[in-house]
């Protein structure tokens, strides 16, 4: 029950932070400053990378006084790292991971100058959150432990110097989440005095979605993915990714999460009018020419949810043949088309797709998923029920 009314509460506050804007200016940045950061953010939904790093070089004089100026350009280089699901790749992640070391030199410089507003430890923590979850993704299982103690440490510490820094919640309340799902004896051992109920995550959250400033949107995309691969809900995932979509239409991030929760609700007809709402914004210069490869691969969905086989096909054979090695929309049709032989009873033929599949680089658990088809034959009754690998 404490789940139930925690989620609704969060539901209430996304739809109230789409109609309503942003907060106020917790750390009392020069207007043109608070200013110039909010834009940088919202070109980041959009894909446009170049407009958000502009608006950052605009105020870049300031950068030594409020290293959020700095945190800034780190988060342009994580989007594009998410967006394109490159978490894996060392060498493709080296931008951002450099984009970090500057962002936490600019957050010590401040600290040791007092850091009256708690912004350096606000910048210092959401940069160790970002380094700690990209530890998590390539499996430095003991980096990411103590980065991330550090994270939230260093959050707290923001608040204590400033109560007002509500988006220091989002990170403490996504860490205190998943360590409450950690397995008993794991966080007995190494998360002493850490909470065992997920809800305690969740309503730190509620608050940093109720109050925060900055953080707000990727807050509410975060939860969305905690939706779908841990709570496995993808009817409260939808409403907040609709509520996301309302206010950043021209997102093909968001749209691309969209598509992952209609595939998990089966519902065939809302992914296929999600597709072509996908395939007209592209069409008229709305998203990126490079995501050309998940308007391919959006309307091979809608068939491969349909089941129609043949349809699918040609829709993925066009996402591969649009998209690049470095495309998690190529590598995902090239998946599904291996799942397309194993309808047909290809086996050998989908057996030599599963095999490429697993060079490439792993996109949300597409490694994984060819090691299961190599060993057990893709089956729609079985496999077609959710899009991605657990969480």
């Amino acid at each position: 029950m404490i789940l139930v009314n925690t989620w609704l509460k969060l539901l209430g506050l996304t739809l109230a932070f789409v109609a309503g804007g942003h907060a106020a200016n917790p750390l009392g940045l020069p207007p043109e400053v608070d200013a110039r950061i909010h834009a940088a953010l919202e070109a980041n939904y959009r894909m446009d990378f170049a407009t958000g790093a502009a608006e950052l070089k605009a105020v870049e004089s300031w950068a030594e006084a409020h290293p959020l100026i700095v945190f800034g350009d780190l988060l342009i280089e994580w989007w594009k790292v998410t967006a394109a699901v490159w978490e894996e790749d060392e060498d493709l992640c080296a931008p951002m991971l450099v984009a970090a070391d500057r962002s936490l030199a600019a957050a010590e410089r401040l600290i040791a100058q007092g850091d009256p507003t708690g912004e350096g430890h606000l910048v210092k923590g959401a940069t160790l959150g970002l380094q700690g979850r990209w530890h998590i993704k390539n499996r430095h299982w003991m980096k990411s432990y103590f980065v991330g103690k550090a994270a939230k440490a260093n959050l707290e510490r923001a608040l204590e110097i400033n109560p007002e820094l509500y988006d220091a919640y989002s990170g403490i309340g996504i860490y205190d989440y998943f360590v409450a799902k950690l397995p008993g004896v794991v966080r007995w051992l190494a998360f002493s005095g850490q909470t065992a109920d997920p809800a305690v995550g969740m309503r730190e959250v509620e608050l940093a979605l109720e109050k925060g400033t900055y953080t707000v949107v990727g807050t509410q995309a975060a939860l969305a993915l905690i939706f779908i691969r841990n709570e496995l809900d993808p009817a409260k995932a939808l409403t907040v990714i609709d509520a996301l979509i309302a206010a950043y239409p021209h997102s093909p991030f968001f749209g691309s999460l969209r598509l992952i929760a209609l595939y998990d609700l089966n519902q065939p007809e809302a992914l296929a009018a999600e597709a072509a709402r996908q395939a007209e914004l592209f069409a008229a210069g709305h998203f990126p020419a490079e995501r050309a490869a998940q308007i391919h691969f959006a309307a091979g969905l809608a068939h491969f949810r349909q089941q129609d086989w043949a349809a699918a096909d040609q829709a993925y054979a066009q996402a591969v043949a649009a998209g690049h090695p470095s495309d998690p929309f190529a590598t995902w049709a090239q998946l599904h088309r291996g799942n397309i032989l194993d309808v047909r009873s290809d086996r050998k033929a989908a057996r030599a797709v599963y095999r490429e599949v697993r060079k490439l680089l792993n996109r949300w658990g597409t490694e994984r998923l060819a090691e299961r088809y190599l060993d057990d034959a893709f089956d729609p009754a079985i496999h077609q029920v959710r899009l991605l690998p657990d969480g």
